[in-house]
C-alpha cells in the first residue's frame, strides 16, 4: 500500500492534531455536563445492561457481556445515578475520535485527519450516542483501533500491530457480535487490492486471528452452557446527512472517475456491512444503529473528496449541523419532561419513549409499602429492567414472570418467578384480567389501573394486582391477548 497521498491540493483548513484534541476535550466535558443535567430516564437497553453490571458473567441472553463490565468499572468512579451509568459513553467516543483522527492520517495526511476526527465527533448518530450507554460505544473504538492496526499491517509487517489486531477484533466482538462485519469487509479488501490479499495470508494475520479467537473462548463457553442464547436472539442516518450523500456520489463514480487506493479501501469497510443490511431489511426491520460502523469509513472517505475537489461547503454543513444538533441535544435532554411538538400529532412528546421508568418505580414503591407485599413480580422485559435499576436501593426482589417456557430476555434466565417466591407478591401489568392469576393463588386482589407521565401530554398505563396463598407450582403466564380472546 503507498503512503499517503500528499498530493493532494490544500483546500481545508489546517489543523493539528492539538486542536483537534482540545476539539473533542470541550465537547466531551461538555456532553458529560449535559449527562449531569438530563433529566432522560435510563431506556430499557440501559437499564438492562446496568442490572447486568450487577451480576458479572461471560455472556447474557442478547448481547456479549463488555458492556456491562464497563459499566461494573465505571461505578466506583461516582455510583449509579443515570449520568454516571452514561459517563463511560462520551469518555469512549473521545478515544475513538482520536483512533479516527490516527488512522485518517495513516492514509491520507494530517489535514484530513484533523477534519475526519472532527466530522466523526459531530456525526448526527455520535452526538446521539454520547447520551446514553449502548454496546456501540465500545464497538465503535475497538472497531477503529483494528482498522488502524489492520491498516498500518499494509504499510509494513509488524508483530506489535498484529497483537493490536487480534485484541481489538477480539473486544470488539465481546462488545456487539456486529464486529464479524470487520472480516467480511477485510475479505472485501482482499478481492480489489492486491497488498490486502497478501495480508491475508501472512502469518501476523493468523495469529491476531488466534488472539481474537482466545479472547473470545469464555463467551462461546458460556453460550454453550446456555444453549447458545445470545446467538439465537441477536439479530442512515448515524453518519449524517451531508456524509451519507457524498459517500453515495463516491460510490456511483467508481469506475468513471479515478479514486485512490485509499478509498478503494475505505468503501470496502464500508460497502460489506450496509449490502448485508440491505438484504436483512428484506426480511425483517432493522435500526439504523446497525450500520454503526460504516461511519467511520463513510466519514474518512468524504472528508478526503472534500479536500481533492475543493468542496469546502460539505464540511461546513457537517460541522454547523453537528454543533447545532449537539446543543439541542444538551437543552432538550434537561427539559425532556416539559418538550412537546404539537405538529407531530400523536409523537409530539418526542422523549416519550425514554420517560415514566422513574416514575413507575415510584408507584410500585407505594404500592409496596401500602399494601406490605414481600415480592414484585413483573411481566415485560422493560419493565422489569426499570424496576430493578430504579428500585436498586430497596431490599425487595424484582422478579420477572416469563410469557412462556422457553426464557425471552435474560431476566427469564436468571430473575424468573418460580415457588420460592414470599407471599404475598405484587404484580405489575400491562393486561387488566385478573382470571389470570386465579390459577397459581387463592386470593387475587386488582389495585386498578395506574399511569405514569411519559411527557407533557403522553403517559403509560399498568395494572397492579396482590397476590397470596399460593396453590400450584408457578408456571410461564401466557400473554393478555389469550385472554381476551376467551
Amino acid at each position: 500500500m503507498t503512503a499517503p497521498d500528499t498530493t493532494l491540493p490544500r483546500t481545508l483548513p489546517n489543523l493539528r492534531f492539538a486542536h483537534v484534541v482540545l476539539a473533542f476535550a470541550v465537547l466531551t466535558v461538555i456532553r458529560i455536563v449535559g449527562l449531569r443535567y438530563s433529566a432522560v430516564d435510563l431506556y430499557m437497553d440501559e437499564a438492562q445492561y446496568w442490572a447486568w453490571s450487577r451480576e458479572l458473567a461471560f455472556g447474557y441472553f442478547s448481547k456479549p457481556p463488555l458492556l456491562a463490565w464497563i459499566i461494573s468499572a465505571t461505578d466506583p468512579l461516582c455510583g449509579s445515578g443515570e449520568a454516571c451509568v452514561r459517563i463511560a459513553s462520551p469518555l469512549l467516543h473521545f478515544a475513538t475520535g482520536l483512533t479516527v483522527y490516527a488512522l485518517a492520517r495513516e492514509l491520507y495526511g494530517e489535514r484530513v485527519a484533523a477534519w475526519s476526527a472532527l466530522a466523526y465527533g459531530l456525526g448526527p448518530g455520535l452526538i446521539f450516542s454520547t447520551r446514553i450507554i449502548s454496546t456501540d460505544v465500545p464497538l465503535l473504538l475497538f472497531w477503529a483501533l483494528a482498522l488502524l492496526a489492520y491498516v498500518k499491517l499494509l504499510r509494513r509487517p509488524d508483530w506489535r500491530w498484529a497483537v493490536v489486531l487480534g485484541v481489538a477484533i477480539g473486544l470488539g466482538m465481546l462488545a456487539k457480535y456486529a464486529m464479524i462485519y470487520f472480516l467480511l469487509s477485510a475479505a472485501c479488501a482482499a478481492l480489489i487490492d492486491r497488498d490486502a490479499r497478501a495480508l491475508l495470508w501472512q502469518p501476523r494475520t493468523w495469529a491476531a486471528l488466534a488472539i481474537a479467537g482466545v479472547l473470545l473462548i469464555p463467551n462461546v463457553a458460556w453460550n454453550a452452557a446456555n444453549d447458545f442464547a445470545t446467538l439465537r436472539h441477536t439479530q442512515f442516518a448515524v453518519m449524517g446527512p451531508v456524509v451519507f450523500a457524498t459517500f453515495l456520489y463516491v460510490l456511483v463514480r467508481v469506475g468513471r472517475h479515478p479514486i485512490v487506493r485509499e478509498d478503494r479501501l475505505m468503501l470496502a469497510f464500508a460497502i460489506p456491512p450496509l449490502l448485508l443490511l440491505l438484504l436483512l431489511a428484506f426480511t425483517r426491520p432493522i435500526h439504523a444503529n446497525w450500520a454503526a460502523t460504516t461511519g467511520l469509513s463513510m466519514t474518512i472517505l468524504a472528508v478526503a473528496w472534500w479536500q481533492r475537489t475543493g468542496s469546502k461547503g460539505g464540511l461546513y454543513a457537517t460541522v454547523a449541523l453537528g454543533m447545532f444538533l449537539q446543543a439541542a441535544m444538551v437543552v432538550g435532554d434537561a427539559y425532556a419532561y416539559r418538550l412537546t411538538i404539537p405538529a407531530l400529532g400523536r409523537q409530539a412528546d418526542v422523549y416519550r419513549r425514554t420517560l415514566g421508568w422513574r416514575g413507575l418505580g415510584d408507584r410500585v414503591a407505594e404500592f409496596m409499602r401500602a399494601e406490605k407485599t414481600k415480592t414484585i413480580a413483573v411481566e415485560g422485559r422493560s419493565e422489569v429492567a426499570a424496576l430493578v435499576y430504579y428500585l436498586r436501593n430497596e431490599s425487595w426482589p424484582v422478579l420477572s414472570w416469563p410469557y412462556r417456557a422457553t426464557p425471552d430476555n435474560q431476566f427469564d434466565l436468571t430473575r424468573a418467578l418460580d415457588d420460592s417466591a414470599k407471599d404475598p407478591v405484587l404484580v405489575i401489568s400491562p393486561c387488566p384480567f385478573a382470571s389470570r392469576f386465579t390459577r397459581f393463588y387463592q386470593r387475587v386482589k386488582p389495585l386498578g389501573p395506574f399511569d405514569v407521565e411519559s411527557g407533557p401530554t403522553s403517559k403509560r398505563q399498568f395494572h397492579a394486582f396482590v397476590l397470596d396463598g399460593r396453590k400450584r407450582p408457578i408456571e410461564p403466564i401466557g400473554g393478555c391477548a389469550d385472554i381476551a380472546q376467551q
